[in-house]
């Protein structure tokens, strides 16, 4: 679906720490707030790609091409907070950090902002097309429709009127396009 080529293992990742964070916030705000069971079984493989990240020579987190995000500190926050959790499942008596719910929904958003960033910029672009090409209106507004359609799948409340009515405009706006074309 994307085009990394040396770091394919980013979105990836994002994506495990994304869905980690969400987890974390749920258990959070739970009636009973608990730290998530296996914490450190799915922390540890995270903390460590951390560590190769944070070591890259080209001062790049996320990068494909011409495009890159360039997050340190959301990459540091993650961090900070998975050796955190990890920390206090393996302490005698496990505490839960402080704003738990809060930080791990912060981070979380961002991470989708980034996966976003990521398969807006760095997806559909063969490697060895010019780095200055652009896409056409139509690849993009397929590539928006393809995206939404995954979000409101991904989404709490995926029959919510809104995301029929999301699509429906975009519907409009592909055909609109069309029209202006011919």
């Amino acid at each position: 679906m994307n085009n990394w080529n040396s770091q394919s293992g980013d979105v990836e990742w994002v994506d495990q720490v994304y869905q980690l964070l969400l987890e974390i916030a749920r258990s959070s705000l739970s009636d009973i707030p608990r730290i998530p069971e296996n914490i450190t079984v799915k922390a540890i493989p995270l903390i460590q790609k951390v560590q190769s990240i944070q070591q890259r020579p080209d001062g790049q987190v996320f990068k494909s091409g011409s495009f890159s995000v360039n997050d340190h500190e959301w990459v540091d926050r993650v961090c900070q907070l998975l050796v955190e959790l990890t920390s206090a499942s393996l302490s005698e008596q496990p505490k839960m950090p402080e704003n738990l719910a809060g930080r791990s929904l912060a981070l979380a958003d961002r991470a989708q902002k980034i996966k976003e960033d990521i398969e807006e910029n760095g997806a559909g672009t063969p490697a060895d097309e010019e780095d200055n090409s652009l896409q056409s209106p139509d690849a993009l507004l397929s590539l928006l429709h393809h995206s939404l359609k995954t979000q409101r799948a991904k989404s709490y409340n995926p029959d919510a009127p809104e995301w029929q009515q999301v699509l429906s405009l975009l519907d409009v706006v592909q055909s609109i396009y069309k029209q202006i074309q011919n």
